[in-house]
């Protein structure tokens, strides 16, 4: 016969960035009477988008760089999840403004462009200045 009642839900966000709303998803309801026997039918559908990352997890957060909205599983912070962290400014961050660094003891951790540039130039400082002070210390025999 006809559509009795339609009901939509739309998820949306608003881009901080750039002002712009994003979809997140939306569901359908619509009821309506059969055909054939006159009874009421109702079909419910839900819509998912994938995020920036291309994964459909939940929503994880928006990068503060570029205001895309990434999964849980790709979404990071600036020097680790565990804030205050003493490595980076804790900013959040998609897979596209990530730069990783691995450390010696096997933790590869995310870092923005301004604090991963710091990390590198104390790292190169310290290796310059080893070298350069090699000659005058004197290194004890480990045997």
């Amino acid at each position: 016969m006809g559509i009795i009642r339609r009901i939509k839900k739309i998820i949306i966000s608003r881009n901080p960035i750039n002002g712009t709303v994003d979809n997140m998803g939306s569901t359908d309801e619509v009821h309506n009477l059969s055909d054939m026997d006159s009874s009421l039918e109702s079909l419910y559908s839900e819509e998912t988008i994938n995020h920036h990352c291309g994964c459909f997890g939940p929503p994880g957060g928006r990068c503060s760089e570029c205001g895309v909205v990434s999964c849980i599983r790709c979404h990071q912070h600036c020097g680790g999840t565990d804030n205050p962290s003493p490595l980076g400014c804790g900013k959040p961050l998609c897979r596209e403004h990530s730069n990783f660094i691995t450390f010696s003891e096997g933790q590869t951790l995310a870092f923005c462009k301004s604090c991963y540039g710091k990390i590198v130039r104390k790292e190169r400082r310290q290796i310059v200045g080893r070298l350069l002070l090699s000659p005058f210390v004197e290194q004890e025999d480990t045997k």
